[in-house]
């Protein structure tokens, strides 16, 4: 097939390659480009094959581009952007393939006039090499019709391919011998642009075959000599008038042709005086100037060793010529029109005499001069530009020679940064050209009404000082004989005036060759030479300032070009790595300094911040970037021996995320990268400063676009807001147009702003680690904060806790236009995405929310807003009950949801009978099915409690047949509702012993009796209903219905069965009396159903011992059996376990029950053992045991309370009574001079004190044989416990907790 139709599909190819050019399709994004290049490549494989049918389609693609109507603002650029895509596509075409194969017709009628137009030298260069003859000929051809031509303006646009072709010295010879035939039949006008295009195909000769140039100056060719003399004389015949138009477009040409064959020297005679300005018109010594720098150019390419005579004419007018251009007292001018060509006439002045004689810099010198013109600046900075990079010859000498000027060069970069920055401009309007490259030539085709030139100004040199550092860094690095320091000094104000350029989105060009500049200065064989006697603490202290600086601007600003400096960013990371790794012994030396860690911390927020992008590419390069932070760490972890966690707490996620972008993940689109993304986010487990700070700045930025799409379209005029974004071509229409949402933007901000939604879910987690890090030390676990500690969460965790609030406000966004996209965002994020950390704030949030919908006496208010919210949050719950992964289950029982759950329900339950309102019960039904299959992993306050309130809610929602819709789908919803009502009523019911209300008085077991009949008696009737609609479904004559209702009834049925089971195992002892009678029944159904209920609770073990009378007895012992264990070693697990949990309210009443309970079975030692046992183990130091309000010391202070109140009243009372009353003996004892009574003396009563003490301490010492049994049991745990640990402190600590917890609090609560 492939065989068949090949030339078909190549039209398919051309004709998609057509439809993805800017110009039909507007959108710029990742994937856009990305498939152009695609296109572009694929095409260039295929012309391999198919030739002749890709170059045809390109041009004609190209020739409707020239013809097609644009309007729209971005209209022209797209069209441009095109046109160079299509150039781009036919050079590369043309590069290696085999032109000849080239049909001539094809490429004179089509191709050549559409190049032609678009001016792409490039283009036409690599196609005149194996097609010469072609271009000659249309050249020979428009050089005819010109000669015989009678219009005043002739069409003389085919000329121009002179100056593009591929020239060697045979066919210039051809080209010049076709000018001299037709130079006396041509018009003025035509011998100017022939003259112009002729020395331009001359410079092409001398610039791709110097070779040639050499060897003709060597071997002179004579038909090149015949030809070059004659077309010399006819142009000075032209010329004899002097016109300056003539003598300007002559003199350069002829000046070449002298080039070619040096023997006119009376013309240099001429061109010698004219250029000394003596006796000659101004115009003649102008274009004596422009010949002079074409001849000393020229010369450059013979070497002066071959003794050529063009050198020594060089020679001798190279003083006048440097004189006349590089006089700063009288500037060279040619007026108001040619500033440009002024500038690069001393351009290629300054880097012939540089090339001629490099050490005679009498000109150079003249340019550094701080108040020499600013375009002598200028000229010396393009100059040495064009001295490093231009293609050198063997002869011409290293740019080197002028590095003992980079103090001079430092510092006008500093100086014109400074002018930059103050804002300031030249005063005099000078004007520059910069050499046409491909694209600027296709630039000026389209954008005639803007010049192709550009005013002087600071920013052009400052530009273009830039620049020079790339292709030579040590033109600016060098600092021979400097201090280390000194040259550290000057390096930092180099690197810091090159960052200061990187952001400038309003000099795009100038930023990014800031960014080249810097990304060269950060290679290794460079870091080195930024303090060579310090390489390593240099580099640390000034790469860490750049990644701090351009980390803090990408994080603040909103950067067009923030994708492009997140690669960058990374190529310089790189960089790093690689000079670490050179260093890789002494890494480490001068990192351990705040600006690393600033600086790190900074990278951390940035590549973060970039995982929300809506510009998929700056996503996988920020995911990319992780891998240097790792590589980094395993570095200065090697260095200082440190495990790699030390140096990077999130080492292993961080890793995750660098592999992520080579796996597959990429391919599967943008929304499975996110969602990959999300779930890395969600193992971070260590709380660093960077990725806290990245939460905040994105969730200020969150809740700034928040407003803004919630309010679209209402935002208008002044008042509107502008969505912050990191970046995105839409900043800059934002920029232009107004500060408002526009409706093209809004899909772009509103994928955005979910990402960054996401982005806080997951990583929202990371806000509470310390807290809860904190809490745990103090509290002994973090499950006290959601059960009784005085503290919300909105206190604790005030960001996080905010944002969930706003989050789910959001749950019922009514925006006109985003609303459906954010409710539906929210609702997935939070189920689905959310950091299980963050489930108990999120579970108080929600229950705080549903409490609003109640009023004081208990009512509900049922609205569209609070039933949407409600609908919302089922299906948020449940998925979060329904994720079973290890996060979710260390966090679930964190936080109670029974009073969140009920109070769902009961806003459910209010509901009308409609489509909702079924709906809405039918998805709470499936909510707490799933909960009760989480049931262990939860955490209950009341659960049978709890468990029997959702029972009795949820079987009125149960309708059988009492209830039958007349709409089919309503009939068919109830049954459905009927259906997932039934199976939470089985899951809750599983080993559910009924509870009665507590008002409802009388007997317990009669109101259990009853609560059972009524359930048991509403699932008969579910089952009779079943059976009446199996019978109806018989007698259906419609097989597809039948069949349907017959599989819901089915499972209806069974689910009953399994309800009724589950009932009576658990209540055997309230319920089997009424379920007996049923075994019974006339009814064969019924008695079939008892006796599958019957089968199923002997399957499930059903306790008949409940029966007995001492059941509540047996129970109650059971559970202090249970409560009391000890094991093989004497530790009590169950106790231990609810000392860990219990909260501090509860303290109190949990040491009472455990000493009762321990003392009645004779365990109190064992008790008191285990609790002072953690307490000592956890004290830091002897001084503080039980010093806290640790559950050991309230058992401590409860056993003193029950076992010592009598001995401490028959001790303490008649002291007590006596020092209380002094009045009875006169006896005073206060001690403080400001509180003692008039008339008393301080120095008696310290004795009266000193005595009483004395009193107290001998009866306290000789009531040692009334001091109870169980405190001394208890003071000799105590004592064997601390000696332990502590054993030079065991009597210490008796003593210590007798007085301080026994006798000295019965004294002071006594007075």
């Amino acid at each position: 097939m492939a065989a068949q139709k090949p030339v078909e599909w190549v039209q398919a190819v051309i004709s998609r390659f057509d439809e993805q050019l800017p110009i039909k399709n507007p959108v710029h994004n990742t994937h856009s480009r990305l498939h152009i290049e695609m296109n572009k490549e694929c095409l260039v494989n295929v012309s391999r094959y198919k030739f002749s049918i890709v170059i045809n389609g390109l041009t004609n693609i190209l020739k409707g581009l020239s013809t097609m109507k644009i309007s729209g603002p971005d209209a022209e650029k797209n069209l441009h952007q095109s046109q160079l895509i299509i150039l781009d596509t036919l050079e590369n075409c043309l590069e290696g393939a085999n032109t000849s194969r080239l049909d001539e017709t094809m490429l004179v009628k089509q191709l050549l006039p559409e190049i032609c137009q678009a001016s792409a030298s490039r283009v036409l260069f690599s196609l005149s090499c194996n097609n010469f003859n072609a271009v000659f000929n249309r050249i020979s051809a428009r050089l005819h019709n010109l000669s015989v031509c009678s219009e005043d303006t002739p069409d003389i646009s085919d000329l121009e391919l002179i100056q593009h072709i591929n020239v060697d010295l045979s066919r210039l010879t051809r080209l010049l011998q076709e000018a001299v035939q037709k130079f006396k039949q041509l018009k003025k006008s035509v011998h100017i642009a022939l003259a112009t295009n002729l020395e331009r195909a001359i410079w092409n000769l001398l610039e791709n075959y110097p070779e040639e140039f050499q060897e003709l100056h060597q071997k002179p060719s004579a038909d090149l000599e015949e030809c070059a003399e004659k077309l010399f004389d006819l142009l000075d015949t032209f010329a004899g008038e002097g016109s300056r138009r003539k003598v300007a477009a002559v003199w350069p040409l002829q000046i070449m042709l002298l080039v070619l064959c040096p023997k006119k020297r009376l013309f240099i005679d001429h061109v010698k005086k004219a250029l000394s300005g003596q006796g000659v018109p101004k115009h003649l010594t102008e274009s004596a100037a422009v010949a002079c720098v074409k001849l000393c150019k020229a010369s450059t390419y013979i070497s002066r060793q071959d003794n050529s005579v063009l050198c020594f004419i060089v020679q001798s007018l190279l003083g006048d010529l440097k004189n006349l251009l590089f006089n700063a007292h009288k500037q060279f001018s040619r007026g108001p029109g040619y500033q440009m060509a002024d500038i690069e006439l001393m351009i290629d002045c300054f880097v012939s005499c540089f090339r001629i004689n490099p050490h005679n810099n009498s000109h150079l010198k003249a340019c550094l001069q701080p108040n020499a013109p600013p375009a002598f600046h200028f000229v010396l900075v393009r100059s040495l530009h064009m001295i490093i990079t231009q293609r050198a010859m063997p002869w011409w000498p290293k740019i080197d020679t002028l590095y003992s000027f980079s103090g001079e060069l430092r510092t006008m970069l500093t100086d014109t940064l400074r002018k930059v920055t103050e804002g300031c401009s030249t005063n005099t309007p000078l004007r520059l050209s910069q050499s046409m490259t491909l694209r600027e030539k296709v630039t000026s085709l389209k954008f005639k009404e803007k010049p192709a030139d550009e005013t002087l100004s600071y920013k052009t040199l400052l530009l273009w000082i830039v620049k020079l550092i790339y292709p030579d860094p040590m033109l600016m690095l060098h600092n021979p004989g400097k201090m280390g320091h000194e040259i550290q000094s000057s390096t930092l104000e180099l690197i810091n005036g090159l960052v200061y350029l990187v952001p400038q989105e309003h000099m795009p060009e100038l930023s990014q060759e800031a960014m080249e500049a810097l990304l060269c200065l950060h290679q290794p064989e460079n870091i080195e030479l930024w303090n060579p006697e310090a390489p390593i603490a240099t580099f640390w202290d000034i790469s860490c300032q750049v990644l701090f600086s351009v980390s803090q601007k990408l994080i603040v600003q909103q950067l067009p070009n923030s994708t492009d400096i997140l690669k960058w960013l990374r190529e310089i990371l790189s960089c790093r790595i690689k000079f670490l790794v050179k260093y890789k012994d002494h890494a480490t030396v001068g990192s351990h300094i705040p600006i690393c860690r600033q600086a790190h911390k900074k990278l951390e927020v940035v590549f973060f911040m970039y995982l929300w992008s809506s510009d998929m590419e700056a996503v996988l390069v920020a995911m990319s970037c992780f891998r240097y932070l790792c590589e980094e760490a395993d570095i200065r972890s090697r260095v200082d021996d440190l495990s790699v966690e030390q140096v990077l707490p999130n080492y292993t996620v961080y890793s995750d995320f660098a592999s992520a972008c080579n796996n597959n993940i990429v391919s599967m689109g943008r929304a499975a990268l996110q969602k990959h993304i999300m779930s890395l986010l969600r193992r971070i487990e260590h709380s660093t400063r960077g990725n806290m700070e990245a939460w905040e700045e994105t969730r200020n930025k969150w809740e700034n676009n928040t407003k803004v799409l919630i309010n679209y379209p209402k935002v208008k005029g002044d008042d509107a807001q502008t969505p912050d974004s990191l970046h995105r071509t839409v900043v800059r229409r934002r920029a232009s147009q107004s500060p408002s949402l526009h409706e093209h933007d809004l899909d772009d901000q509103l994928n955005e702003w979910i990402n960054m939604t996401g982005f806080l879910c997951a990583l929202g987690g990371v806000c509470l680690m310390d807290k809860t890090n904190t809490r745990r030390s103090r509290k002994g676990s973090v499950y006290s904060l959601y059960n009784g500690s005085p503290q919300s969460e909105e206190e604790i965790y005030p960001p996080v806790s905010r944002f969930l609030a706003k989050l789910l406000n959001l749950l019922v966004c009514n925006s006109e236009r985003a609303g459906l996209q954010i409710r539906t965002a929210v609702k997935d994020l939070l189920g689905l995405e959310l950091h299980p950390a963050l489930y108990p704030v999120l579970f108080n949030q929600i229950k705080s929310n549903v409490n609003k919908f109640f009023d004081s006496t208990g009512q509900v208010t049922v609205t569209e807003t609070n039933t949407l919210f409600v609908e919302q949050v089922i299906s948020i719950m449940k998925n979060i009950l329904e994720n079973k992964s290890d996060q979710a289950y260390e966090h679930l029982g964190s936080a109670s949801i029974e009073n969140l759950m009920l109070g769902l329900v009961r806003y459910v339950r209010n509901l009308d009978h409609s489509v909702q309102g079924i709906h809405i019960k039918t998805n709470m039904c499936c909510l707490v099915e799933v909960m009760m299959s989480r049931r262990d992993d939860l955490s209950f306050h009341h659960e049978m409690k709890f468990r029997n309130k959702l029972v009795e809610y949820l079987t009125d929602w149960i309708m059988g047949t009492s209830i039958q819709p007349e709409q089919e789908d309503l009939k068919v919803m109830t049954r459905d509702l009927d259906q997932a009502s039934i199976e939470a009523v089985v899951a809750l019911l599983t080993g559910l012993p009924l509870q009665p209300e507590e008002g409802d008085g009388g007997d317990l077991m009669e109101a259990k009796s009853q609560l059972f009949l009524k359930y048991f008696t509403l699932f008969m009737n579910l089952l009779n209903d079943c059976g009446e609609q199996e019978q109806d479904n018989d007698s259906s004559t419609n097989g597809a219905r039948k069949r349907g209702m017959s599989r819901r009834m089915a499972n209806l049925r069974n689910c009953t069965v399994s309800a009724m089971s589950n009932l009576l195992n658990a209540n055997i002892e309230s319920g089997l009396m009424h379920s007996l009678g049923l075994g019974y029944h006339q009814d064969i159904q019924t008695r079939t159903t008892f006796m599958e209920v019957l089968t199923k609770i002997l399957h499930q073990g059903a306790e008949f011992d409940t029966l007995a009378e001492t059941v509540l007895a047996d129970r109650f012992e059971r559970l202090v059996e249970l409560v009391t264990m000890m094991g093989d070693k004497g530790e009590l697990p169950i106790a231990m376990a609810l000392a860990n949990v219990c909260s501090s309210v509860h303290m109190d009443e949990l040491a009472r029950v455990l000493v009762t309970l321990f003392d009645a079975k004779h365990l109190l030692y064992q008790l008191l053992w285990n609790m002072f046992s953690k307490e000592v183990e956890l004290a830091d130091c002897m001084q503080t045991i039980f010093r806290g309000n640790s559950l050991a010391s309230k058992i401590m202070t409860f056993c003193f309370k029950i076992y010592g109140g009598s001995y401490l009243h028959n001790v303490l009372e008649p002291l007590l009574r006596g020092m209380l009353h002094p009045e009875l003996s006169n006896v005073l004892y206060e001690i403080d001079p400001a509180r003692s009574e008039p008339g008393s003396s301080v120095d008696e009563n310290r004795k009266n004190l000193m005595v009483l003490t004395q009193k107290f301490f001998n009866r306290i010492v000789n009531s040692a044989d009334q001091f109870p049994q169980q405190l001394r049991s208890m003071c000799h745990c105590l004592y064997q416990v601390v000696s332990q640990r502590f054993p030079q402190n065991s009597i210490g600590a008796v003593g210590s907790a007798v007085f301080l917890r026994f006798i000295n609090p019965a004294i002071g609560q006594y007075t």
